[in-house]
């Protein structure tokens, strides 16, 4: 179940007070176009997201709105740029979980920003569950019978994700420790890297890797097309595009509640006259009907508008959770 702080932080938020969109903040920004960019190469699951939205932003603002893409180091370098950049609010970065808050815990030597206290939250954009795949001529039909499989390889499986640190590999290894757990018995299993959920899903599809654990608006494609088979969602409930795949927790994984989410950020030292321009956007955005279908369409849960200050805490929140989750999972999680 998802914990209350969590789900308080994802419900409806009162959006910044009216009065901080004086006349002077609009008279300031937007004054040229809007970069919203986005860590991962072009068709990942926040590249979609971005591009569904993005038009609706562009009149909400008054302003042309571009999504350009900066992949490299899954995320990480283009939030370290984002970091430098001017806090006008002409420049901001859709991220998730895996390069914002699970990349400097996994990777401190190389990852140095601070998720909570380098960048200004903005909003917070929606949420996806990872969907656990397999090919579909995959011999388990259901997770318990990918335990099964898994044990009867005796070290011979792997299992693909979309890189080192990723939420789909510490989904993967969170399902991994939770099997093992259940009956003490090993569970030796090899972690394939590729460098994009692209990839990923193309070596499950062609059963070069047993399984992988996927966000879902990049399978649901596949999924539909029947180029891949689902077991189970990774998040509490039951996802309102795709209702009839399980939950873990309905397959035997109680409290199994792993998502990742999408947050709009700035640069540090944006001013609070930008933030409630950007945050009254976002809130136009997420109350349209024909984005919000299309988002959902996806596979992203929209989230409800919700202020900056929401933003931070919600952040700060996701930062705890996944710090212990990292620590849990160990060394596995660098390799």
């Amino acid at each position: 179940m998802m914990n209350p702080t969590r789900r308080a932080l994802l419900s409806a938020l009162p959006l910044a007070a009216p009065a901080l969109l004086a006349a002077s903040a609009w008279a300031a920004f937007p004054e040229r176009v809007v970069t919203i960019v986005n860590g991962f190469a072009a068709g990942g699951s926040s590249d979609i997201a971005a591009r569904i939205a993005s038009p609706r932003i562009s009149t909400a603002l008054g302003q042309t709105v571009v999504v350009e893409n900066r992949p490299g180091a899954g995320g990480a370098l283009a939030l370290a740029w984002i970091r430098r950049q001017a806090p006008d609010g002409h420049t901001v970065i859709i991220a998730d979980p895996s390069s914002l808050v699970i990349a400097p815990l996994v990777q401190p030597d190389n990852v140095t920003y601070r998720p909570t206290q380098d960048f200004t939250p903005l909003s917070i954009w929606g949420t996806t569950p990872m969907v656990l795949v397999v090919a579909p001529d995959h011999p388990a039909q259901d997770v318990a019978g990918l335990v099964a499989w898994l044990r009867a390889q005796q070290g011979r499986a792997a299992y693909a994700s979309s890189g080192i640190g990723s939420t789909p590999q510490l989904a993967s290894e969170l399902f991994l420790q939770r099997a093992q757990a259940a009956d003490g018995g090993d569970l030796a299993v090899t972690h394939v890297p590729y460098r994009s959920g692209g990839q990923m899903l193309e070596a499950v599809l062609k059963n070069e890797c047993g399984f992988g654990f996927s966000v879902l608006s990049s399978a649901a494609g596949h999924l539909r097309g029947g180029t891949l088979r689902a077991l189970a969602l990774s998040g509490p409930v039951r996802s309102t595009s795709l209702p009839a795949i399980p939950t873990m927790a309905e397959s035997g994984f109680p409290d199994f509640d792993l998502i990742t989410w999408y947050m709009l950020l700035g640069p540090p030292g944006m001013s609070a006259e930008v933030q409630a321009a950007w945050s009254a956007a976002m809130a136009t955005t997420l109350r349209d009907p024909a984005t919000v279908e299309r988002l959902v369409q996806s596979g992203l849960d929209p989230a409800q508008p919700s202020p900056p200050a929401a933003a931070a805490a919600y952040l700060a929140d996701e930062t705890a959770r996944y710090g212990a989750i990292v620590a849990a999972a160990g060394a596995r999680l660098r390799s």
